[in-house]
């Protein structure tokens, strides 16, 4: 054989090599790898059966090969640098795409080790592990994470945790991730319990066992404003069972409070169609809005004029620092009031220099507020407000939904407001603003079932304008109107708060008086008669009333008010400008007023 450079070829046919033993051959075959041993001349000295079959060689061909022969002359060039390294006593590890004898690529692990024998490298070992499986297997699972980071960093509200066996994390991605308190860089490779603050490792922990065991479970997580629904559940599994779990966590705040928005507003529906009142219905809305936005305070304000206005309902009540009816100037830093002066949403934070609102709102504790307006046919109405005792309780996020609340609440206050406008309609006198002849029918049935029920009085009194039609005939029926609208302000001054004055038809009105006897009542028809005659009215003059008194005990042979009719009777026989109880026919006191007209004179016809 002539002599060469170890790294070129002799072209020579090589010395036949002895033959490798059949006891080291098993040997050789028993290793789950392909083994060689190349000499310093790079010369094939052993090989076993793998590695035979993988270069396409018998044994006894591929003894005393040189290298190149075998690997081929591009693959050698590659591999003459490590081949230099190992031959220079460095052991040489690297992967290497090799193809085999039926021309497939496969994957594989090298490793070159020296053979050093009296401080010389006498050649050297190489052992060659296929791992593409391993590696085809690798991509998959890389292909897949790279999806899962992918879809996380796509998707609103979603994160996603990828974790192994171990509990270790391999992916940690998604826009919500720093809102759960994590960064990225804190959770990636690393096990929740070393990486997890507080109990949550222990709280994790069983969940995570159960996805990697093939099991899906869900639970809920409250973190600040926000609500997850978060899922964890294998990912891929082999012979072994789950190689990895996979967490996925989604932000249902907007699902959870537009349910929430929906349950209110049906419940809202419900009180409507109940035909709860207008002060019901706020009461309810701020309720609501306080639990809905899980603030300190919430309220509805209805604007009474260009810089007045009224809290009309406040949940959970009004603090004494705080005033019912609201007087403001333009410039004051309040949500309502920046609802009022520009008719859209607005967030504050209140200042010691925001005036007098603003010094009531931290009176109360308040430091932050936002308003929505609520616009009832077209026109501002009024406003929803929420407050909070820290800076920060009210949010840019929490304006715009309550922006949204409000025009859902605009329609049930709308409704409200409608229906009780029609109700006043049906049951009001619109000239005179009182209670019109069906509302009083309706009081009288009530009032008349309490006094029954409770043992307590109750008196009438039905009064009339003395000689009405002249007015009519002399001034003309708009003046009469005037008269009639100027008396039933008159007869409002003089009755009490639970007392109903209506209009019963003409110039005829009618006095409920709950808890009042005869006696009681025959006064206060003194007191409408003397406020009646006390001033003038207008260009008409003074005027004068009649008034017929009944108490319901005295009125056992017939109606309360047919009695108290009669009353009224007598006082017009009587020469009108005084009152008469029905039952007692003593004479009832009788005041001329300056001016008035002496009615003993005047004629004895009723409604004259």
């Amino acid at each position: 054989m002539t002599n060469c450079s170890p790294l070129s070829r002799d072209d020579a046919d090589p010395s036949p090599l002895p033959e490798i033993p059949a006891q080291l051959r098993a040997v050789l075959n028993g290793i789950p790898a392909l083994v060689g041993y190349w000499d310093n001349e790079l010369r094939n000295r052993l090989a076993n059966d793998a590695y035979c079959e993988w270069f396409g060689f018998e044994p006894q061909q591929l003894n005393g090969l040189h290298v190149r022969d075998v690997i081929g002359d591009v693959a050698f060039e590659t591999t003459r640098p490590l081949i230099e390294r190992v031959l220079a006593g460095e052991a040489q590890q690297f992967d290497r795409t090799l193809v085999d004898s039926e021309g497939e690529s496969r994957h594989t692990h090298v490793t070159y080790t020296p053979d050093a024998r009296d401080g010389a490298v006498q050649g050297y070992f190489v052992v060659i592990t296929d791992i593409t499986e391993r590696v085809l297997a690798d991509r998959r699972r890389q292909r897949d994470m790279d999806r899962y980071r992918a879809l996380a960093r796509s998707v609103p509200g979603v994160f996603v945790l990828l974790f192994d066996a171990e509990l270790r994390y391999l992916i940690a991605e998604g826009q919500e991730l720093e809102t759960f308190g994590y960064r990225r860089e804190e959770l990636e490779g690393q096990r929740i319990q070393d990486v997890l603050k507080g109990d949550l490792a222990s709280e994790l922990e069983p969940r995570y066992r159960a996805a990697l065991a093939g099991r899906e479970v869900s639970w809920s997580r409250q973190i600040g404003h926000r609500t997850y629904r978060l899922k964890a559940g294998p990912v891929y599994s082999d012979d072994d069972g789950a190689a990895a779990g996979m967490v996925v966590a989604v932000d249902v705040t907007e699902r959870l409070q537009q349910q929430q928005v929906w349950q209110a507003l049906h419940e809202l529906a419900t009180e409507v169609a109940r035909n709860a009142a207008p002060e019901a219905i706020s009461e309810r809305v701020a309720a609501i809005v306080r639990d809905l936005f899980n603030v300190d305070s919430a309220a509805v304000v209805r604007f009474t004029g260009a810089s007045s206005a009224e809290i009309v309902a406040m949940a959970p009540t009004l603090p004494p620092t705080l005033s019912r009816r609201q007087i403001f100037a333009p410039t004051d830093e309040s949500a309502t009031v920046r609802v009022a002066v520009t008719g859209k949403p607005a967030l504050v934070v209140y200042r010691p220099e925001g005036g007098p609102a603003a010094e009531q709102m931290r009176a109360g504790g308040f430091q932050s507020a936002a308003a929505a307006p609520i616009r009832v046919r077209g026109g501002l109405w009024g406003a929803v407000s929420l407050t909070s005792k820290s800076r920060t309780g009210v949010t840019e996020a929490m304006m715009e939904r309550l922006a949204q609340f409000a025009e859902l609440v605009e329609i049930a206050i709308g409704n409200t407001e409608a229906r009780t406008d029609l109700e006043q309609q049906a049951t009001t006198d619109a000239l005179s603003g009182l209670p019109n002849r069906r509302s009083l029918e309706r009081h009288l049935a009530e009032q008349i079932a309490l006094a029954g029920s409770r043992g307590t009085y109750l008196s009438a009194i039905v009064l009339d304008i003395d000689h009405f039609k002249r007015i009519n005939d002399t001034h003309g029926h708009l003046m009469g109107d005037v008269v009639l609208a100027e008396v039933a302000a008159r007869l409002r001054t003089v009755a009490r708060t639970k007392e109903i004055v209506a209009r019963f038809g003409g110039e005829e009105f009618v006095w409920l008086l709950p808890e009042t006897d005869g006696a009681e009542a025959l006064l206060a028809a003194e007191r409408a008669r003397k406020a009646i005659a006390s001033e003038p009215f207008g260009e008409v003059g003074y005027l004068t009333i009649s008034a017929g008194v009944c108490e319901q005990r005295d009125a056992e042979a017939g109606s309360l008010l047919d009695c108290a009719d009669r009353a009224l009777y007598e006082a017009k026989n009587g020469g009108r400008n005084r009152t008469s109880r029905y039952g007692h026919p003593t004479a009832a006191a009788r005041e001329q007023a300056p001016g008035a007209t002496d009615s003993r004179e005047a004629q004895t016809t009723r409604g004259a």
